[in-house]
């Protein structure tokens, strides 16, 4: 009988959407009977341990099928050895032999390269090279986290593919459990920003706007540290950061999630982010800069707002509260449609699991 093998990992210390995403995937899997084994581990010698069993599955499997998430992948073949010639040579010799001789799907959660450029971060040129080869592995069948992503990197590779965009689950609660901070006892508009709270994400064009007004910013999620000796006014309150979960039941009391992507950076025009999904499942609508795959998604279903970021303070401030109850009435309806077990039963019930 053909085996079904999930390769992927899930890093319990990070919080990102990347790792959200590999969960889910994980989670789904495992459920339904998936052979799933360990990638990662911080002891070397464990983790070398691993390696060898993949290896195994990589050199010997043959007939079965085959889900690897590419940066499970970048895991068992870190960048720094697939830099060697030699090596990168090998390792894409027993990628396509698997293809060739296997059901083998690829998932592509970004595009690490594009993402650095765009972004200006540090650009590794090797990156390049490895997404190149990974997305021409013939027979080999491909899953990206968003439309425009997918047909990108078509334009470039001839391939198939398919999209599973980012998604959530359906909030806790936590009433019974936690005290809420005073800013969610206020019948004023509650904005949230939940994610990455690095300088240069637009947070402090996002303070700025809302510096001094009526309406309530709430700050959670990673690296805002920084935000402890910033002079917040007195209706802008940065949380720290939450287990996934939490930072769910927490959006659910706020009124509008909030996107401030840059819609004139490339990568964030053809990336989904988490944060659409996690926001909609939460119950509540978002405020987006007009970035292309989130309209491509959200554009018709009057669940959400596209305001290029210019025109943010305007928004905010001639925005009708009494607008909220009809749009939250269609999320309700709508919601489930981003459930992660929605998404993902929807596409493996014909895919990979029977």
């Amino acid at each position: 009988m053909n085996k079904k093998y999930y390769i992927g990992h899930f890093l319990k210390d990070f919080n990102d959407g990347g790792q959200s995403r590999n969960n889910a995937f994980r989670q789904y899997f495992v459920s339904n009977n998936t052979l799933a084994p360990l990638i990662y581990s911080k002891k070397t010698i464990i983790r070398f341990g691993y390696l060898l069993n993949v290896l195994r599955i990589i050199i010997f499997s043959r007939g079965n099928e085959i889900f690897i998430h590419q940066g499970t992948f970048l895991v068992i073949f870190p960048l720094p050895v697939l830099r060697f010639n030699c090596i990168r040579k090998t390792v894409f010799l027993l990628t396509q032999r698997l293809a060739n001789r296997n059901k083998v799907t690829i998932e592509i959660n970004d595009l690490p390269y594009e993402q650095a450029k765009d972004l200006e971060l540090f650009v590794d040129e090797n990156y390049k090279t490895v997404q190149d080869k990974l997305y021409s592995i013939n027979n080999a069948k491909y899953i990206f986290a968003s439309h425009e992503m997918g047909k990108y990197v078509k334009s470039k590779f001839y391939l198939d593919y398919n999209v599973i965009i980012n998604g959530s689950n359906a909030v806790q609660d936590f009433s019974e459990s936690f005290v809420l901070d005073e800013c969610f006892a206020s019948e004023k508009m509650k904005y949230i920003y939940a994610g990455g709270l690095n300088k240069g994400r637009q947070i402090e064009d996002l303070i700025s706007i809302f510096n001094c007004r009526e309406d309530i910013l709430i700050l959670i999620g990673e690296w805002g540290e920084w935000l402890k000796n910033y002079n917040l006014s007195k209706n802008i309150y940065y949380l720290g950061k939450f287990e996934e979960k939490y930072a769910h039941y927490l959006a659910s009391k706020c009124d509008i999630g909030i996107i401030p992507y840059d819609e004139n950076r490339f990568y964030y025009n053809i990336c989904y982010p988490t944060k659409a999904s996690f926001y909609i499942t939460a119950g509540i609508p978002f405020l987006s800069t007009p970035l292309k795959e989130l309209q491509n998604v959200f554009g018709q279903t009057g669940i959400a707002y596209f305001v290029t970021f210019k025109k943010w303070e305007s928004f905010i401030e001639n925005f009708d509260k009494s607008d909220l109850k009809t749009v939250k009435e269609k999320i309700k309806k709508e919601k489930s449609k981003f459930y992660w077990k929605e998404l993902l039963e929807n596409y493996f019930k014909n895919e990979f699991i029977e």
